[in-house]
């Protein structure tokens, strides 16, 4: 089978089950953004593997993945009560949700308390689910927007990406913490100007 179908060149594309649409149509942005944030997380995969990294537990990650996959599936679906009748789009296991908060509070209990904003960064593996956390922020978003004409939306895929950003991010933190690339605090302008008037400096710019 060819990859290639010209039949997009028009600047259109096929929902699952037939239906022709635009691609700037919103279920398309919907689905298109979750599948850029399954693949942003398998490059956090490959560079936790790349440094060695065991907390990201790979096959958690990859459940995770699956997950993407699924709710990609659904929101491409042009009809997906239909489409899991037909089992054209698989279903979404119960207890997902509970699933990633359950691994949020195990993280949770290893990291320092957080009082700060911070700074994305830190080791690759860290960095990048940084990064991973923020396309899920906007794929969430995304999906608020079809939201109020698709109710399994609301009750299913919404509460896991909320779970999901929130996860990513401290995954993040411990990934950092575990390469000793420790988290970097956002300072406000107020504390960077006091600091300076602490040292004797002046209060410029940055």
């Amino acid at each position: 089978m060819k990859i290639y179908t010209r039949r997009g060149d028009e600047g259109e594309t096929g929902l699952l089950g037939g239906d022709r649409v635009p691609k700037t149509d919103p279920r398309v942005e919907a689905y298109g953004t979750v599948d850029e944030l399954n693949a942003a997380v398998g490059l956090a995969r490959s560079l936790a593997r790349q440094e060695g990294e065991d907390l990201l537990e790979d096959r958690r990650l990859k459940r995770i993945q699956d997950d993407l996959f699924a709710i990609g599936a659904r929101l491409a679906a042009a009809d997906p009560d239909r489409a899991r009748e037909k089992g054209l789009v698989p279903d979404f296991p119960p207890g997902r949700v509970e699933d990633l908060e359950a691994w949020i509070d195990e993280l949770d209990a290893e990291l320092p308390e957080l009082d700060a904003f911070l700074l994305p960064g830190g080791s690759p593996a860290g960095a990048q689910l940084h990064a991973a956390r923020t396309v899920c922020r906007r794929a969430e978003r995304a999906v608020v927007r079809l939201a109020g004409d698709h109710e399994d939306l609301a009750e299913v895929v919404l509460p896991y990406l909320n779970r999901l950003s929130d996860l990513l991010f401290t995954l993040a933190r411990a990934a950092n913490l575990r390469a000793g690339a420790p988290d970097t605090e956002w300072e406000p302008i107020r504390r960077r100007k006091e600091a300076r008037r602490d040292e004797g400096g002046q209060d410029g710019p940055p």
